[in-house]
């Protein structure tokens, strides 16, 4: 396989643009839609979509009356949700978030093997390994991180707030 190079950015020479679709298969995604939403709306659910899903998925949840959101936000809207039915369209990490803050209501993931990198950066046998190498140390665990990974962790936290719970716990001189 050659490259080529084009103002400084690589393309393979295997490389292809998406086709555009045809109107027939437009029709279908149409259908597909129409059927999905009544769905959506016949049990009552509520489909909460991450940005990083496709503008259809964002589109038929907006048109559900659902929401898009980042992945504790997406969480957090189940929870706070009078609908009993989510429907979580995002990574499975996502969807366990979602249940662990609505432990009473059903979460519906479409694909339980749709995973984040973020996530599979920590397997739980590592993170149990190195617990038990280092027995005094302080567990902190990203939200992006499996439900196994979470249940391991002293701490868990987001982004926003890694570096203020890194300065809590240096004062409180934990390891």
């Amino acid at each position: 396989m050659s490259l080529h190079m084009i103002e400084n950015v690589t393309i393979p020479d295997d490389f292809n643009l998406p086709k555009r679709i045809t109107k027939q298969e437009q029709l279908e995604d149409d259908k597909l839609f129409d059927k999905a939403l009544a769905l959506i709306k016949e049990k009552n659910a509520l489909l909460i979509a991450h940005y990083y899903t496709s503008p259809t998925m964002q589109r038929l949840c907006e048109a559900a009356g659902g929401a898009i959101g980042d992945s504790l936000e997406m969480a957090r809207i189940g929870r706070d949700s009078d609908k009993d039915l989510i429907l979580i369209a995002g990574v499975r990490f996502m969807g366990e978030t979602a249940k662990i803050l609505s432990l009473n209501k059903t979460v519906i993931m479409p694909n339980l093997k749709a995973e984040c990198s973020l996530d599979l950066c920590c397997s739980v046998e590592d993170l149990k390994r190195a617990k038990s190498e280092n027995k005094d140390a302080t567990v902190v665990a990203y939200a992006n991180t499996s439900a196994e990974v979470k249940a391991q962790a002293d701490w868990i936290v987001t982004s926003s707030l890694a570096v203020e719970l890194g300065k809590y716990l240096t004062k409180q001189k934990q390891p």
